[in-house]
């Protein structure tokens, strides 16, 4: 299923006069454009909101600074052996050095490229939009009008990240946690499946993410020991969920303010325990080239797992595949996390042309509803006209990197190497260092 969401262009004024994160003032000068952005190659669409930008300020001067890293896209390749990701670090530390220093230029674009990648080391885009890196973008959607679609964009699980009183980052691309199995599978191996909701789509399952891991954490339970018995889910795929499950599930598990980690709430107890569970049935599939679709066709031709993220070939299709949609612990909106965003530094002095850009590139690529398609075709075609309004309930996160930068900790407690009152103690001592430092 794939869903586009269509953007309604905008008129923008030129300049205006506001105060960005941390009271810092810029005087608005609208006469230049300057990009961090990282290739994924495509550069077609950057290029054509950039067009679309000059059409209407004909005059400015465009500085793009890319990092090509097409060998780096999410779920194209995990092949690392003869990788090697210094471009991605580079990045990394450019724009974190840059945001710093407030030499940032105009645009930065923010990647969760990482999470396929754990040998590189992310910024901290929660760390330095507390330190007041970026702009808020509220004052300048009160001057120029709210991007689009601003209606779940701004649905934000953490309040400190898209609130009425600070809105910081525009997600561009993101995905979802979705799971996909064949109701014979399931039953082969007495998997439950939750009733659709929908009789009109009985292939489409809801289950909050809660009852999602739980369930998963039973049949390991049952089932795990068994030598005959699929694996539950891919190793790239529990690393994803274990990385970005306190960011999606909506609550607030850290605060960067305080330092402090929420580990009394019996909620990210529960979610503890079962993912503890569910990665003693995790191990290293040896099918080669994993996070493709040759890798996920093979595996369910061997029924490798129960679980899989991309369908077969159309193909090798049946009528019994379901697809399981992760909801927060509420059942509010489905579990999305962002892959690429875009913020203004707090110190650009073309903030008015920067939003501009945003809106640009909003409305030249499909924001997609929580889908991470983004087509371009080498002469590039927009559908802005075959698309349909946004949803007001998706809530896209930014992922956080505080979870990231503690994983040995998480990893030795769910490998069973570290008692829960040991580990807990330990996740919250490095967590205030990790904040401060």
């Amino acid at each position: 299923m794939k869903k586009r969401t269509g953007i309604m262009a905008m008129i923008l004024t030129i300049s205006i006069l506001l105060s960005g994160c941390g009271d810092k003032t810029v005087e608005q000068k609208n006469d230049s454009l300057s990009f961090y952005f990282l290739s994924n190659g495509n550069d077609p669409w950057y290029m054509a909101a950039k067009e679309n930008v000059l059409e209407t300020y004909p005059n400015i001067e465009t500085d793009l600074k890319w990092w090509s890293a097409t060998q780096y896209m999410m779920l194209a390749s995990r092949e690392r052996q003869d990788t090697d990701i210094t471009p991605l670090q580079e990045y990394y530390d450019k724009i974190t050095s840059d945001l710093r220093k407030d030499q940032a230029g105009d645009i930065v674009m923010g990647d969760a490229t990482y999470l396929e990648w754990p040998e590189a080391t992310p910024p901290d885009w929660y760390k330095l939009m507390k330190n007041g890196a970026f702009a808020d973008l509220n004052p300048l959607a009160e001057e120029n009008g709210q991007l689009d679609p601003t209606t779940y964009m701004k649905v934000n699980s953490d309040s400190a990240i898209a609130s009425e009183n600070q809105w910081t980052f525009v997600p561009i691309l993101d995905s979802s946690l979705v799971y996909r199995t064949t109701r014979e599978l399931a039953e082969k191996w007495g998997f439950s499946l939750p009733e659709p909701m929908d009789e009109e789509y009985p292939d489409i399952l809801y289950s909050k993410i809660t009852e999602f891991l739980e369930r998963c954490a039973d049949w390991v339970e049952e089932h795990g020991d068994d030598p005959d018995a699929p694996s539950i889910m891919p190793d790239y795929e529990f690393h994803i969920l274990k990385s970005v499950v306190f960011d999606v599930c909506g609550l607030k598990i850290a605060d960067y303010e305080t330092g402090k980690v929420d580990f009394d709430n019996p909620t990210v107890k529960r979610i503890l325990e079962a993912l503890r569970t569910i990665s003693s049935d995790i191990e290293d599939s040896g099918l080669g080239d994993q996070g493709t679709y040759d890798f996920e066709k093979e595996a369910y031709k061997q029924q490798k797992y129960l679980l899989y993220v991309a369908y077969p070939e159309e193909s090798d299709m049946t009528d019994d595949w379901v697809s399981f949609i992760v909801e927060d612990i509420n059942g509010s909106y489905g579990c999305h996390y962002a892959l690429r965003w875009v913020a203004i530094p707090a110190s650009s002095k073309n903030q008015t042309i920067a939003y501009d850009y945003i809106q640009a590139l909003l409305e030249e690529n499909v924001v997609n509803n929580g889908y991470s398609w983004n087509y371009v075709d080498g002469a590039y075609k927009p559908y802005r006209d075959q698309i349909s309004e946004p949803s007001k309930s998706t809530n896209i996160v930014i992922p956080s990197a505080w979870q990231y930068a503690l994983s040995d900790l998480f990893d030795s407690y769910y490998a069973g190497s570290m008692e829960t009152d040991e580990f807990m103690n330990q996740v919250q001592k490095r967590l205030e260092v990790y904040i401060t430092e």
